[in-house]
């Protein structure tokens, strides 16, 4: 059935009727479509906006280092291998820590990770966790990978990393609500412009068709016209491979003149001119900042810019970074080494001073100032810079250079209003 057959004169009425109905249905269903890809688009903005949030900490958090303390001393032993280099035999450090930012965002119960009966550490795809205010809490339905585990959790049993600001995700929802029908708009607007309008000029001489009725094989008349089968032959098939993205030419029969309506077909002008995607890359300029905030980024840092990296850097780590590695290192401490061991100085410290990268000829002079007071060893220069440490005694021995004393030997030998004198 073609579009002009909706208006042919010799129609049974209850054909028609059913003809006008399959025809709204293909309209509505056409809607439907047009309606859900253009709201899986406007996900998509906002899903890819916190996703680079997530890839920019997450990537971040893989180039700390999580040291390992004995009673003070830096070791490099089992636990320190977990964590910095194979969490489980399925994933290494940078996969494991990644997930974990991932679901610390998406999941407002946090990241949970549990410890297999081999030691390794799982991160949990989805959990059910019952909270107590006075017991611990109860974590059951742990998934893994698509495997359930039947047995319960303690809260001291899993680690439970979770964003300062749990519920960011969802705030960034609700304000997104507005913004994806800004989005929508922008994007119809462009689809608009971007459309090609033709008018399909008809003249006296198509009228004589309308008289003209067509018969079939046998000579019998089949109740449509000329007209009628011009217009669908024309709108059904030459036009659609016309308007695909394929070179095409297509005959016009005498009466029918096309008209283009981007400006008389001329692209360098009128409506085809404003062909940009400047407005949908505004909005979603206006997404990303959203999300930048919430999550404490600098947003010249998100987007690229190249401006006062450093000084975004330093506030990326103050106020993104920092927070978010002191809840993963109290987190572990508390329930992995407890109470007595920290105590004594056995313990995690997860140093994020790995995340900025140095110049040796800049860090020079800081570095042997710190030296020469004491406070770095060479071995913790070496590591700073991502070298290898001296498998030396004295290069992990904190010196302090003569010219600096204590201030009771320098006054040894005199009273001390006598060296005020003096």
């Amino acid at each position: 059935m073609g579009f002009f057959d909706l208006f042919s004169k010799n129609k049974d009425p209850v054909a028609e009727e059913k003809e006008i109905q399959s025809a709204n249905t293909n309209f509505n269903k056409q809607i439907l479509d047009t309606f859900f890809c253009e709201t899986q688009a406007n996900i998509a903005f906002k899903n890819y906006a916190i996703q680079i949030c997530i890839n920019k900490i997450a990537n971040a958090i893989t180039r700390c280092e999580f040291e390992t303390l004995e009673k003070g001393k830096y070791v490099e032993k089992d636990n320190w291998y977990l964590l910095n280099i194979e969490p489980n035999k399925n994933q290494n450090s940078g996969k494991f820590w990644n997930k974990v930012i991932e679901q610390m965002v998406n999941n407002p119960d946090g990241a949970l990770v549990i410890q297999s009966d081999s030691g390794e550490f799982l991160i949990a795809d989805s959990y059910s966790v019952q909270k107590y205010a006075i017991y611990e809490n109860i974590y059951s339905n742990v998934s893994v990978e698509g495997y359930i585990f039947r047995k319960t959790f303690t809260e001291s049993d899993v680690f439970n990393f979770k964003l300062n600001n749990s519920k960011v995700r969802k705030f960034i929802n609700g304000i997104y609500s507005d913004y994806g029908k800004l989005i929508g708009g922008a994007i119809k607007n462009y689809n608009r412009s971007n459309a090609l309008k033709f008018i399909a000029e008809l003249d006296t001489t198509t009228e004589q068709w309308k008289s003209e009725e067509v018969t079939d094989e046998d000579g019998n008349p089949t109740g449509e016209t000329k007209f009628d089968n011009v217009m669908d032959d024309l709108f059904d098939n030459r036009f659609a491979t016309f308007l695909s993205d394929r070179d095409a030419i297509m005959p016009l029969e005498l009466g029918i003149k096309l008209n283009d309506m981007n400006s008389g077909g001329s692209k360098s002008s009128g409506s085809a001119a404003n062909r940009t995607t400047r407005d949908i890359a505004a909005i979603f300029d206006d997404v990303l900042n959203l999300c930048a905030d919430a999550f404490n980024i600098p947003r010249g840092l998100l987007k690229g810019d190249v401006a006062d990296v450093e000084k975004m850097t330093d506030n990326f780590l103050a106020f993104c970074i920092n927070p978010l590695t002191e809840e993963i290192e109290d987190e572990i401490n508390r329930k992995w080494y407890g109470k007595e061991n920290v105590l004594q100085r056995t313990k995690l410290k997860v140093r994020t001073d790995r995340i900025k990268n140095y110049d040796i000829s800049k860090l020079a002079t800081p570095a042997e100032l710190m030296s020469r007071i004491g406070v770095y060893s060479v071995n913790n220069i070496l590591r700073l810079l991502g070298e290898e440490p001296i498998q030396e005694a004295w290069a992990d021995m904190h010196v302090i250079s003569k010219n600096y004393e204590l201030m009771e030997e320098n006054l040894e030998g005199g009273d001390i209003d006598e060296k005020v004198k003096d």
